[in-house]
Formats: structure tokens, sequence, C-alpha cells
């Protein structure tokens, strides 16, 4: 096999398998809008079966055909042949109730079917003919008197009555009246007070009461041929009926009525109030769906592999990485919650090999609520359109780390290198980049310049000054020893070469010296600066 052949078949050796699955370096997150919630409502079409659908329990409460109730009744047989069943029939009430904006009261008003044509009789369509505003001319000859003014005009009539007492009379009437009201030519949908002479009587309409007026759906079309209503306010007209407030467990009774005096001989329409629960009239509230929040992967403190020292004043970083579905730089700084801590600053940051922009929220270690050992601490915020974000990793939080911070451990925290630099580069960032502060007051200013009193500038380039008192993890403080004179000679490792006479003198010198005791001692460093 040639070379060119083995390298071919190496490539194809680290080629995928075909239907092998490839790791995502970074998943998306699917978020979802959520709507408020809202309570289930009627949407009227003037067809009742299926608007207020039988299948709705609770929330509809259908009140049934009974022997009581009095259909209108055809009292000539030649008529009966072409009507067969009158536009003011009822033959059942449905009933629903939404709590949403103080209570509104929906009632179908249900209807036989036509047996004229497909579906039910048009409502105050009086000779069935699938026109409420015309007579067939089969019934006008007939000489009857048979008239069907449109949209319930003259004395035609329909509606639905509310007894919420149960007295056995009506208080409140929703509907068509019986005569127009007073200055009005034409009849329009009204809620008023009752006036009803007896138990098997129409109501009829009272003092109007336009704010409990809801909505009315009538239509002179066989495909939408029953009539719905609603009352609005309901909360407040049960109260003031009652003196109650609404609660539930209420009851009420629903009844309704149809006719005209000018559809010859045809009998009116009575349905007898039958009772309604609330709570049964009431669809049930769907709970809203909870969305979980956004849980982007976090890295805490990477660059000293996850260690912090809530004892001291390190920086802790938490990197927010940016993925398919989210960008971190959405996230709202005043939200964020790092375990009780909040963020100093925060800027963008890159990860290696990723194509989603992260972002970076760095924390002061001393605000950090942790106990020490190996946990889980939590990142919460919101973005800046109320998302909620939530994500956690582990740390190990080792207290007083600075004091034990040797060998193994010293190199795991970074501790070759001074904590202060750390608070170097964040002084520079509030230059460069000042709106990256979240807290000013977090960020130290430089510290003073110390005078060491030399002749030259070149002379103190290698000398590093640290007077700060020390803190052991016992609580006890290093006395600063005062500073010390330091005489730095050139070797060969740092100049040039001494001349023999010099060397020899040199060492004859520290020959003859013992460690040097008291105050007037003065150290001399051979080699470099001490």
């Amino acid at each position: 096999m040639s070379l060119f052949a083995r390298l071919l078949q190496a490539v194809g050796s680290w080629r995928r398998r075909r239907g092998s699955l490839r790791t995502v370096r970074n998943a998306g997150i699917a978020m979802e809008q959520l709507d408020h919630r809202q309570m289930l409502s009627v949407t009227f079409t003037g067809n009742v079966p299926i608007d207020f659908p039988a299948t709705q329990s609770p929330g509809v409460v259908i009140l049934p055909d009974n022997a009581n109730v009095q259909h209108p009744v055809i009292g000539n047989a030649a008529l009966k042949s072409l009507v067969k069943v009158s536009g003011f029939d009822i033959n059942g009430l449905r009933v629903s109730y939404s709590p949403d904006n103080n209570g509104t009261l929906s009632i179908g008003i249900d209807q036989p079917p036509s047996l004229n044509h497909p579906g039910a009789v048009i409502a105050g369509d009086a000779d069935n003919n699938g026109n409420s505003g015309s007579v067939n001319p089969a019934v006008t000859a007939l000489g009857l008197g048979v008239q069907d003014p449109a949209t319930f005009g003259g004395t035609e009539y329909m509606g639905v009555y509310l007894d919420f007492l149960g007295t056995g009379t009506a208080q409140i009437v929703a509907g068509f009246p019986q005569t127009p009201p007073p200055g009005v030519d034409a009849k329009v949908f009204q809620v008023a007070t009752a006036n009803q002479a007896g138990p098997n009587v129409a109501p009829t309409f009272g003092t109007p009461l336009p704010q409990f007026q809801g909505n009315i759906y009538t239509q002179n079309d066989p495909a939408h041929p029953n009539m719905e209503l609603s009352i609005i306010n309901f909360d407040t007209l049960y109260q003031t009926i009652t003196g109650e407030p609404i609660a539930p467990t209420a009851v009420f009774n629903v009844g309704a009525f149809a006719g005209s005096s000018v559809d010859g001989p045809i009998s009116e329409a009575f349905f007898p109030e039958q009772p309604v629960l609330l709570s049964a009239a009431t669809p049930p509230v769907t709970p809203p769906v909870v969305c979980p929040p956004i849980s982007p992967p976090i890295l805490i403190n990477p660059h000293e592999h996850r260690i912090i020292d809530n004892t001291h004043r390190d920086l802790v970083r938490v990197y927010i990485q940016g993925t398919s579905g989210f960008d971190p730089a959405t996230i709202d700084p005043s939200t964020v919650d790092f375990a009780g801590a909040k963020p100093i600053a925060t800027l963008p940051h890159r990860f290696p090999r990723s194509p989603f922009l992260g972002q970076t929220f760095v924390f002061n270690a001393k605000d950090i609520q942790a106990d020490p050992g190996l946990q889980t601490l939590t990142f919460t915020a919101k973005t800046f359109d109320g998302k909620d974000v939530v994500s956690s990793n582990q740390v190990v939080n080792v207290p007083y780390a600075s004091q034990r911070a040797g060998n193994r451990l010293g190199f795991l925290m970074n501790r070759n290198s001074k904590i202060d630099t750390q608070y170097t580069a964040l002084r520079k960032l509030a230059v460069t980049n000042p709106s990256a502060i979240l807290d000013p007051t977090a960020v130290p200013a430089s510290s003073s310049s110390v005078s060491l009193d030399v002749a030259s500038p070149s002379l103190a380039t290698n000398v590093n000054v640290d007077y700060s008192p020390q803190v052991t993890a016992q609580g006890t403080v290093t006395p600063v020893a005062a500073p010390r004179e330091v005489v730095t000679l050139p070797t060969a490792k740092n100049a040039s070469k001494l001349t023999g006479r010099l060397h020899r003198t040199l060492e004859d010198y520290l020959a003859q010296s013992n460690a040097p005791t008291g105050a007037s001692a003065v150290p001399l460093a051979v080699g470099g600066a001490v």
C-alpha cells in the first residue's frame, strides 16, 4: 500500500460514522412567550349548542325543556301545516358565567328544529319561512292576520328574566321588550328592572339599566338562528339585588319568554325559571403554564480551578455562556445575585471556539455567602424583559486560603501572583470602560507612593515594599518591621566581573563578620536586592 493510500485510510478512520451522535457544545435554550391567564368566555355565533357546549362542565348550565314550559300553540290546522314551529318557541336555556371584569353572565335561548328548513327555527320568525322580516304568501292567503315585523318590531318580544331572591317573580329582565321605550322608534336590546304579575306570566320591562347591558346576538339567518345575550357587571348587579357579595355558592333563577300579538292564532311562549348554581356555570381556571427559567451554562472562577475564598477580598468571576437561544447581554445587572453577592463589574466575554458571546460578572468574594468546602452556588437574575435566569455550578470554598496556599493549593489558586493585581486590572477597566463598573465604591484607589530616598530611580527598580499588616487565620497581627537599609553590590551574575583583589577583600570581610546584632546592624547582600 502506498503512502498516499495509507493517508486516505487514516483520514477515513477519523470521519464520523453515519448515524452516530454528534456532541453539541452549546445547547440552544427554547423560550416560550406566555399569555396572561384568561377565563374561558362565550363567543356568540347564534348557535347555542355550539357556543354553550354541554361537554363544558363546569362552565355551562343547561336548563332543559320540561312539562311546565308553555310552547306556542298554532290554533289553525292549515296554518299549522305551513308554519309547523313558531319562531318564538323556546325549548331550553344555557347559562355560563365569567368572573373577569366584575362578572359577565351569558345566556343562550335554544329553539326547536324548524322542520321547514335545516337547523333550528330563526328567533322571531313568526311564520317559520326562513326570514324573520317577511310572511309566507301562502300564510297571508289564509287571511288570519299573521304579521312578522323585522328585528322584533311592533309587539314582537323575546328575552330572559332573573329571580335573585327566589320569590318566583323576576327582578331583572334582558332582551327585546314588548313595546319600544318612550321616545324611541325602534327597539334595542335592554337590561331593565322587571315587572311581573305572577310566576307564569311574562314580565315587562321597567327602568332601563344600561350599566349592565352587554352584547346581543340575533341574525336573520337560518345558519345562525338563536338569540344570545350577556349581562355585564353581574357581580355588582347580584349584590345590589341581594345585599350580599357574589360567591361560588350563589344560586339564582333564570327563565325566558317570547311572543307577539300580531302573529294570528299562535300563542306565546313562556319558560318558567330554573335554578343556576354559580360555580356550575363557571368554567374552571386553567393554571398558567409556568415556563422554566432560562438556565445557561456558567463557569465560576475557572482560572482558579473553581476555588474561592470568601474570607478574603478576592475577585470572583462568573462567566455566563451564550447559546443560540440566549444572549447573556440581555441580563439586567441590577437584578443579578450570586449567593447573596451583587456584581461590582460586568463585561462581555468571548469563549474559545464558541460563536456566541458570553458575559462576565465580577463579585467581591467577601460578599458571597458560602460554607467551607465543596458546594453548589446559584446565580439568579432577570432579563430586561422580565424572564428569569437561574443557573448553578460547584465551587470549593477554602477560608483563609491566602495563608494556606502552599504547594499544590497555591498553584491552583494562582498565588504566585499578588491579589492586588486583580484590583489593578479592575482599576484599569474603570478607566478604559467606566460603564462596565457597576459599583464604583468597590474599586479601590491606587496605592500611595513611597519615597525610597535613593539618588537614582534606577536603583529602586527591584525594590518591593509591603507595609500592610498581615492578619493570620488565628486573628493575630504580624507587626510590620521597620524598613532596612540594603546595599547591593554587582556580582558576576548580574553585572561586570569583580577584580581579584576586590573579591578577596570582600571574602575576608565576610569571613571575619559574624551575624550582626542590635539595632545598628546593617546587613550586606551580595548578588541582588533583599
